[in-house]
């Protein structure tokens, strides 16, 4: 039996990977205007019924149409996390004050959008619930792309928990 031979990994040149990356952020640049089309045309409809809308899948409308509130944020956590995500892998130097400002500026136009439409109303609930979402969002595309300090983070808060755990028990 023949000894396999070790491999070694193919290193691609870094402009090859710039590119790809740069790549993969205009797309989720590209997705995440898609998003913002589509979470306007959702609050700008005359009745805020999800259910009216039939470009929006059955399953989705229901579960929005159980809870304003939570309608209104969930849309913003896709939204935030692609934006965050497209924005560091463009290489903008603070993709998280993009990201707050672009989907600030998206949950601004859409309440404001609500104002002109006779059957619908602005609330400052659904501001906040909308920041709310843009927050997690944020959150979850920091969390996933540091994802090994988070961990190493959560490592020291446990060390630290049982150290002095431990000095109390003493």
């Amino acid at each position: 039996m023949e000894a396999s031979e070790p491999t070694t990994p193919v290193l691609r040149p870094a402009a090859e990977l710039d590119r790809s990356r740069d790549r993969r952020g205009i797309v989720l640049l590209i997705l995440s205007g898609i998003l913002v089309v589509l979470v306007a045309a959702a609050s700008w409809v005359p009745d805020s019924r999800m259910s009216e809308l039939r470009w929006l899948p059955g399953w989705i409308a229901r579960l929005a149409d159980r809870d304003p509130n939570i309608r209104t944020a969930v849309p913003f956590i896709p939204l935030a996390f692609l934006l965050m995500r497209g924005f560091t892998s463009c290489g903008l130097k603070w993709p998280v004050v993009g990201s707050l400002l672009v989907c600030g500026v998206c949950l601004g136009l859409t309440e404001l959008g609500q104002v002109i439409l006779p059957a619908r109303t602005a609330d400052l609930a659904d501001l906040m619930w909308g920041g709310a979402g843009i927050l997690l969002g944020v959150l979850a595309a920091w969390g996933s792309t540091n994802a090994q300090l988070v961990v190493h983070m959560a490592r020291i808060m446990t060390i630290d928990m049982i150290i002095s755990h431990d000095r109390v028990a003493l």
